[in-house]
Parts: C-alpha cells; structure tokens; sequence
C-alpha cells in the first residue's frame, strides 16, 4: 500500500515520478448512468465525492433514500472505480445532536462532505456544511467510520457580518499542501426579486498544516466578467495540473436537470482567474468535483470529472434519491484550457489507475447464481402501478432458490408491493386463460418498505429449483402513485415463445379478458427486448 505522504504527492502531481506500480484499467461509458454495490442496490448519493483514502477509492456523499433532508452520510469503497462495497455510514446519523445539525431548515444539511487527510494529527478531517460561521468538523482514525464531532469549527477568511453564509464548498490536499473552495451565498437580495434569490461566488483559501482551518489572504474566484456568471457559482472542486490551479464549479441549480459547469483556473492561489463555460448543462446534471488519477506507469496523470445527473431521476423525491451519475474524462489543450465536455451516449473511454487495496469484492449480486448483470445502460421505467410486472429467467443451477432480489424505487407510496416468485412450464403459459403458476414464495411490501433510491427487495424463498427451470418474478403495485425499475432493453433480443428465457411480461391495468377486434388477444404483452435488474441465489 502506498503510504499517505507519497500518494498526496502523487495526487498533487501533473506527472509522477515514481516508479510503475500495479495498475487496472476501467472503462467508462456516457451510456451507462447507474452505479451499484455489491449486494446490488444502487450507489444512493449526491453532491458526493471520490477520493483516494487510506488505500482505496472512497465515495462518500449524501445518500437520501429515506425520504428525509439528512439521511446521514454514507460511503462506499472500490478498488478499480466499478465494484463498490458499500460501508455504511461515517457517523449516527440518528441522533439528538446530529439530528438537531443537520435536519433543520437553512442548516445546510450538513451536505458537500469533504475528507482531507492530517498528516501532522495523523487522521482523517471531515468537513460538512452546516449553517454559520464556517464549517462543521468531525475526525477519525478510519476515512470510512467512528467520525466524532469536533466543537470548533473551521472559519473561512471572508464572511462579512449579516446575512452571508458559506455554502458550498471543497477541501484537498495538493503537495502536502491542503486548500478550501467555497461558495459564500449573499442573501442580502432574498424576496427582492423574481430571480436570483440571492448571489454567491466562490472564494479560495490554503488550510493549516492541521486541516482544521483556514489560513492566509483569500483569493476571491471571479473572472474579468465580473458577471452573474461569476456570481451565481456553487459546488465548487479543487484540482492542480501542470502550472494551474483548477476549481470546477456549476452556477446556482440546487438538484435541476442540468447546469453549467464552469472552470476557473490560475496560476496562483490569489489568481488572477480565468474562467471557461465547458458544458451548458453538464451532460443533464450537476459537477460534483474531480477525481485525479496518477499513471500507474509514470505517465500523466488522468482527471475525472463526477457528476449527479438529476435528469434521469424518475421520481421528484427528496432531492431525487433515484438519480445516476456520469463520470467522464477530462481533455485539456496545451494551453491548460479544458476541452468542452463531452456528452454524446456512445463516448467511451479507458483509464489506468492504481488499484485500490482490501476491498471486498463479493456480495449478493455479483455472486448470485442468475442475474440481469449489474454493468448496463439501467433506464428508470415508472409503470407500476400501470402494468403487473413479470421478469422470467431460467435456473442455471440445481439445489434450492435461497432468495430472489430486485431493484425497485418509490416516492411515498400509498400502498403495498408484491413480490411473488413462481415456476411456470412455457411461455405460451402467459397467453393461456386461467393458467395457475406454482407458488415459490410471496411478500408483501409496505410503503415504508420502500426506497426512494433504486434499493434491492430481498426476497425469501428457500425452495427447491432443478437447472432449466422457469422462474419469475411477479411485481404488482397496490399504490396510487408510482414506483419505478430499472430496465435494460436490447433491440437485437427477438422473443421466440419456444426458447426465450429471460423475458419481461406485463399485463395493462384492468386487463383481465381478450382483447382485440376479434377477441383473440391476451392481456398479457411481451416487453420486447426488456429485462428488468434482478439477481437470483442457488445454493
């Protein structure tokens, strides 16, 4: 494992100089917007970050799937950037203090979590953004768990008196050096006009050697424009490359379906700065930062730009639980402008990176007997409670169906979810008036029971199956609001009723007898080339 100082030099870094380590290639793709853990829910979180801790890549942010403003914040780790193990969270989240913290209106939420290594404590710093003045601190021995709260907090250099409050905001550690970004909101105009409801940009200030606050002159980060551009800027990163200082940002569009994404740089921390427009809306979502990636090889180091992208949460939501992310390469010109960001469905690109160590790559999902796979362009399909829901595969394996999973998300549904597994004898079953399935197990879903955030549905079933069985699972919808899959369609996948297998039925609402001119149809279709995310465990 590559001790602290070393890699913070290496992250610092524009070219390494160290040797060749181990490396893994991982490949990425705009068409591919859904993450998951191993146990195969959905990686839940916004304004979240990656950075290299303690060995391995950590993804921390704020996960919102329980339907309320703080959820707490939750973390999962990777060693190549595309199996997540999820952790947990970095501290209780549920109690009296944290809730009184983090819950309440214009607190902040205790969001845009960043965590920055102390060399001179030997710890982790984590810093969140909760109300006035400054930030929120909590260290730790472990960049994943046992957070504690510190009682001071971390000043920024400018916040004048009245109503201005730091807001969103970064930390890093470039050449042993750490920085802070952050957005200084302006309310001062609030109820004065239509829009904005109030003015923020971005200031720039280098930490003390301790981490736990600020030091030095603050460089305020606007361009020559001097323009609403300039202020109207949020959800600020840092990054070093070459000669500059980098700090990405969006302009002000708390959790909407596209923002500019913006790149200031200079070549000092007081600038002067100048500032790029990279994207008009940032491929459909909002810039949570940028990852950097030192060669394995020596070579250059590689950028990669992490977005929320709101616009494929299906459901409103608490801040749209239900959303993916986009991670994408950035390109930059000789000049150290950056290249316009790409956001076209079939760009793919490969990067090498150094491995992260000791995390646990198995879990429900990526060891499951059967499956839909985990690694697809997962569209969020609303249609229940529009349509019953039946997803079919056969049993690759002999011995007994310990338990069936399934992705499913809802925004405070009204009523239960079924889940019933059944084995059935052909395809033609589905078209056949009063065919009776074979029972597996069944449970019964109560709202509560269910995620905003594409969470797995564990069902029980502990039945025995033989290999080349047919099996399903069955999703009706008792709620009079929707609830949502995810779903992969492939236009090539033809459905013969003789040897298809894995096949996505649906039956309308109400449709119970024949349809059609001639009474000849079934209420039962075949979703063509659809299939449903869902594992299945043998054993």
């Amino acid at each position: 494992m590559l001790t602290l100082s070393i890699l913070s030099l290496l992250l610092g870094a524009c070219v390494s100089t160290v040797a060749a380590v181990a490396s893994v290639q991982t490949t990425f793709s705009n068409s591919v917007h859904y993450q998951f853990d191993t146990d195969g829910n959905a990686i839940d979180l916004t304004s979240a970050k990656i950075d290299f801790l303690g060995g391995t890549y950590i993804w921390y942010g704020l996960p919102f799937g329980c339907g309320e403003a703080f959820c707490g914040i939750a973390s999962y780790s990777s060693s190549d950037l595309q199996t997540w193990h999820f952790n947990g969270f970095l501290f209780d989240p549920n109690t009296p203090e944290i809730q009184n913290l983090c819950s309440v209106p214009l607190s902040g939420n205790c969001g845009r979590p960043h965590i920055v290594y102390s060399e001179q404590n030997k710890n982790y710093v984590l810093w969140v953004n909760q109300a006035s003045p400054g930030y929120l601190l909590f260290t730790s021995s472990n960049p994943t768990s046992g957070f504690t709260m510190l009682q001071q907090r971390a000043l920024v250099g400018f916040q004048p008196p009245g109503p201005f409050q730091a807001g969103d905001f970064s930390v890093q550690t470039i050449n042993g050096a750490g920085y802070l970004a952050y957005s200084l909101i302006d309310f001062t105009t609030t109820g004065a006009s239509i829009w904005p409801p109030f003015n923020q940009s971005i200031y720039f200030q280098q930490l003390t050697p301790s981490m736990l606050n600020t030091t030095g002159s603050v460089s305020h980060v606007v361009s020559s424009a001097v323009d609403l551009v300039d202020f109207e800027a949020e959800s600020p990163d840092i990054f070093k490359r070459g000669d500059y200082f980098y700090v990405s940002a969006s302009n002000t569009c708390g959790f909407c379906t596209g923002t500019l994404l913006l790149m200031y740089r200079s070549k000092s921390i007081s600038g002067p700065w100048k500032r790029q427009i990279i994207s008009a809306d940032t491929c459909g979502g909002q810039s949570n930062g940028v990852l950097a990636l030192p060669s394995p090889s020596g070579g250059a180091t590689s950028y990669l730009h992490i977005a929320d992208l709101v616009s494929t949460a299906p459901l409103t939501g608490t801040r749209t639980a239900a959303h993916g992310h986009q991670f994408q390469l950035l390109s930059f010109n000789p000049d150290g402008t950056v290249k316009d960001l790409n956001c076209s469905p079939s760009q793919t690109f490969t990067v090498s990176l150094i491995p992260g160590s000791a995390v646990p790559s198995t879990g429900l999902a990526t060891t499951s007997t059967d499956s839909s796979g985990e690694v697809a362009a997962w569209t969020p399909t609303c249609n229940l409670p529009t349509y019953q829901l039946y997803q079919t595969w056969s049993s690759s394996k002999t011995g007994t169906l310990s338990e069936v999973g399934v992705n499913v998300a809802g925004d405070n549904p009204t009523g239960n979810l079924t889940l019933t597994i059944f084995r059935y004898q052909q395809n033609n079953d589905f078209f056949t008036p009063h065919y009776v399935w074979e029972t597996l197990a069944t449970v019964n879903v109560p709202p509560s029971g269910i995620s905003q955030a594409f969470e797995v549905i564990r069902v029980p079933v502990g039945k025995a199956v033989s290999a080349g069985d047919r099996l399903g699972i069955a999703l009706v919808s008792g709620s009079a609001t929707p609830m949502c899959t995810l779903v992969k369609t492939s236009p090539n996948v033809l459905f013969d009723a003789d040897t298809s297998t894995r096949t996505l039925f649906a039956n309308g609402p109400g449709q119970v007898s024949l349809r059609g001119r001639g009474a000849t149809t079934p209420p039962v279709v075949v979703m063509p080339g659809a299939e449903i995310k869902w594992y299945a465990i043998v054993v």
